[in-house]
């Protein structure tokens, strides 16, 4: 038999078992398809959530049926940034000004194209019409009236509208916008919402308006002009002062982000779920109290005081997630709940005391002073856990090594102990500047004296060798050590990984060409000698006074520049 032959069988082989495995994958598990049974507004919602074109395409391999609703989805995305791109260096005023009107009139020809190409298509609907312009003048501005006109004529669900503010002229909402009964999601930033006599959003279900001037009449108009309004988003909105919404009985999610004006809120919304709420430096009446169904409360205001925080907290019993954020007028709270699942306290600079009763909690987040506010609870249910310690003083270094606050570092140790690491097979992540620790199931915990000390207690579903992944992902550590027992895998697994030197082909895939994965940033790894090692360095001082009671390795990592990887995948 040729070997022509033999290469013509193996490929038919191959291409059978594709097939086969293709099928099996469409029917999905005990024969059944079920996600080609899913609705078809959940599939387009789901192709919509991604993030480009190219990934919302690959979508069509899963089944026939997710590959025809693809075929009928259309998603037009129109982005001026990318076409500015080229005025980077550039460094004459004149020069400048010259590519960026040539870039703008590049930018009108290509949408106007590409939407005249679209409406001509009639067979093809539009889910979701994007714009967003960074460069805008009147001649543009006409032409903007022009585009969206056209994209509701193919009845979009979806309008994402950015045009950038002026102080003294914005681009002005045009009024079609406001009768387009189809639309179900509409996004505006910095845009002008002038006078509206009719108002047809009926099947409006999400609404965000970002960085524009508005007044209560429009929003309270256009509020019940949308029965079925599911999410509503203020985002620095000027000159709104008052906010009062009811009879809506499907909303459920309110954010107001630093609308500068605002000085009172009153939600009647029984089913409200979510509440986001980010003051703008001055002090607004909250009315929460009809909102008994909220799970999830977000409150970032510096005005905010004991008292009051303790009356809003009273009103929701089924609080599932409270996230409190530069609440810097907060000294002593109390927080008890059997149903609160996530605390998260983040920089709430006077919070001296925070007694939490949270038998069920899971997640608990804290960043702040070393100072821990939290003492009185008790970590045994949490799944993980994310404590970040700052200096409280500039210059203070960053090893202490005097007695003064040798108590709070065992408070801590002390702390940490208390998580249950054998049962749920918890890990400990210990980071300072570019030094990392890794504890796998630690019976003993010591801190180095270290005041700007980041510790992760990552929940059981994390794999050892997705953690390092993530570890090396988000940081590239000068240091990368672990404490784990003599029956332990971890110190062979680092090993492995930091040591492989050839690099996967597959391993960015998906990833940008400036945004490739540690592994091409990955130098140098040396293995540092914690017992003869002649190294000075304070933290490779503190590893070694543990080597002979712990298991302890340590690997000094070398990372090439960012500029020089990028440079050198764009040459191959």
């Amino acid at each position: 038999m040729s070997v022509e032959s033999n290469v013509k069988k193996k490929r038919k082989r191959a291409d059978s078992n594709t097939r086969i495995d293709t099928e099996s994958m469409e029917q999905g598990v005990d024969g059944v398809d079920y996600i080609s049974q899913l609705p078809e507004d959940i599939i387009h919602r789901i192709i919509g959530l991604l993030r480009c074109n190219k990934d919302a395409a690959r979508t069509s391999i899963l089944s026939k049926r997710w590959r025809d609703i693809w075929d009928s989805f259309s998603s037009l995305v129109f982005d001026q940034r990318k076409f500015l791109r080229q005025l980077r260096g550039l460094k004459s005023s004149f020069e400048v000004q010259t590519r960026i009107k040539e870039s703008a009139e590049m930018f009108e020809s290509y949408v106007d194209r590409t939407l005249q190409r679209c409406v001509e298509q009639n067979n093809r609907s539009v889910q979701k019409f994007v714009l967003h312009v960074t460069y805008c003048n009147s001649q543009l501005t006409t032409s903007i009236d022009r585009w969206i006109d056209m994209a509701l004529r193919k009845h979009i669900k979806e309008l994402d509208l950015h045009v950038p503010s002026r102080v003294h002229k914005r681009y002005s909402l045009p009024q079609s916008v406001f009768a387009a009964r189809m639309i179900t999601s509409l996004r505006v930033n910095g845009c002008k919402l002038g006078p509206c006599n009719s108002l047809n959003l009926c099947n409006l279900q999400k609404v965000c308006l970002a960085k524009l001037s508005v007044k209560e009449q429009m929003i309270e108009k256009m509020v019940h002009a949308c029965p079925l309004l599911e999410d509503f988003r203020l985002v620095y909105a000027t000159r709104l002062k008052v906010l009062k919404v009811s009879n809506l009985p499907k909303l459920k999610r309110v954010d107001l982000h630093a609308c500068t004006e605002l000085n009172e809120v009153d939600l009647q919304v029984p089913n409200l779920e979510t509440f986001w709420y980010v003051a703008a430096r001055r002090h607004c009446k909250i009315d929460l109290s009809t909102c008994n169904t909220l799970k999830s409360l977000t409150l970032e205001d510096a005005t905010l005081k004991d008292e009051s925080f303790q009356n809003h907290l009273s009103c929701f019993p089924v609080l599932e997630k409270l996230v409190l954020s530069r609440c810097d007028a907060l000294k002593n709270i109390t927080i008890s709940s059997y149903q609160l699942k996530t605390l998260i306290l983040r920089e709430c600079k006077q919070l001296k005391e925070a007694d939490i009763d949270t038998p069920n909690l899971l997640t608990l987040e804290y960043k702040g002073e070393w100072m821990m506010p939290f003492t009185s609870l008790n970590p045994s249910s949490l799944k993980e856990a994310k404590l970040c310690f700052k200096p409280s003083k500039k210059g203070q270094p960053r090893f202490h090594n005097g007695n003064k606050h040798a108590p709070w570092f065992a408070n801590l140790q002390k702390f940490l102990k208390k998580f249950d690491y054998s049962s749920r097979d918890l890990k400990l992540v210990v980071r300072s500047d570019k030094n990392i620790i890794i504890y796998e199931n630690p019976t003993e915990i010591f801190l180095p004296h270290i005041y700007d000390l980041k510790l992760d207690v990552v929940k059981s579903s994390v794999t050892l060798e997705d953690l390092l992944d993530d570890i090396l992902r988000a940081c590239h550590p000068v240091t990368l050590s672990s404490f784990s027992t003599s029956k332990s895998s971890l110190c062979k697994l680092v090993r492995k990984k930091l040591m492989a030197t050839k690099k996967d082909p597959g391993c960015c895939t998906y990833n940008s060409t400036g945004n490739k994965c540690w592994r091409h940033f990955l130098d140098k790894v040396e293995t540092e000698d914690l017992v003869n090692g002649k190294s000075k360095s304070e933290w490779i001082a503190w590893l070694r006074s543990y080597k002979a009671k712990f298991k302890v390795n340590c690997f000094r990592l070398s990372w090439k520049p960012r500029e020089r990887v990028i440079e050198g995948h764009a040459n191959v």
